[in-house]
């Protein structure tokens, strides 16, 4: 615990990649930006540039292994396989960045206008990362479903608006979001991979994963986006309040949040299917154990 609150206490103000430069986007997309964006522009290009090179990287990494390993000849799969290695990396990589935003001081004065340096770059990080996973899901959408690429769009938006200095108190909270990732991920490689990962292991992280996406997507984030209605409410007649980033960020939220309640309502029904199939002798129709 100690060691947590040193680096947030270390990081709680200053952006540690102030002065970020990547080629030609001063020429080419800063033009195009506004306010605190135009600062933290490169943020985003460069967010969005590492998580292309780790899905490159993985998916250069699998077509060698097409010969030792059968289902690294399915292109699906090793496509599936190197975005699920960037979002399993990601969600680790963005929550650890969000901690010198808990219980932050500035932060906390204000939830709907306070910013900091940091702040923004958590913000630009994590649009660095959508941005690349709307225009992923967009390109493969025949294979992944719209529902990703919602996702994916909505989630650009609400984090492009924090970038700018607003309700940047809430990014850390809707971060944790991510907590489910890993073991999302963890999960799909065990349906894949048979036999690489125990059936024991299998069981104990859908448990943890059903129940940190019930905890915090479901119940944290229904609560976190009531509050942060209140917080608009109060805030509503204050000079520096944006009714369209508002209305904006609470119907990203609401979408989210709906599709969210989907993939649960889908969780809950592949761990049914799941246990018919374990303690059951009548058969099961495998396609009910596809999650996402």
């Amino acid at each position: 615990m100690e060691s947590l609150a040193s680096v947030r206490k270390a990081y709680e103000f200053e952006d540690p990649l102030a002065g970020l430069k990547i080629p030609f986007v001063d020429e080419y997309l800063k033009p195009y930006t506004y306010g605190n964006v135009s600062d933290y522009i490169h943020h985003i290009v460069f967010a969005a540039l590492l998580y292309q090179s780790l899905f490159q990287v993985s998916y250069l990494f699998t077509y060698p292994l097409k010969g030792y390993i059968s289902q690294f000849k399915n292109d699906k799969i090793r496509l599936d396989f190197s975005i699920r290695i960037v979002s399993f990396l990601q969600s680790i990589l963005i929550v650890g960045l969000s901690i010198p935003c808990f219980q932050n001081d500035i932060l906390n004065e204000d939830h709907v206008f306070a910013q900091t340096p940091y702040g923004s770059m958590l913000c630009a990080f994590a649009t660095g990362y959508f941005v690349w996973d709307m225009i992923i899901s967009l390109f493969y959408v025949q294979l992944f479903g719209i529902g990703f690429f919602v996702h994916g769009f909505v989630s650009t938006i609400v984090f492009l608006i924090g970038t700018s200095g607003y309700i940047q108190y809430y990014a850390p909270i809707f971060l944790l979001f991510e907590i489910s990732t890993p073991f999302l991920d963890i999960r799909w490689v065990g349906l894949k991979f048979p036999g690489l990962i125990s059936d024991t292991a299998q069981l104990v992280n859908n448990i943890i994963l059903i129940l940190t996406f019930f905890v915090v997507r479901i119940c944290w984030g229904w609560f976190q986006v009531f509050r942060l209605a209140c917080d608009f409410y109060v805030a509503r007649n204050d000079p520096r309040f944006n009714v369209l980033f508002s209305t904006i960020i609470l119907s990203c939220n609401f979408i989210l949040d709906l599709l969210n309640f989907y993939w649960f309502y889908k969780m809950m029904v592949v761990a049914v299917n799941t246990l018919k199939k374990m303690f059951s002798s009548a058969e099961v129709d495998d396609s009910k154990l596809k999650l996402m």
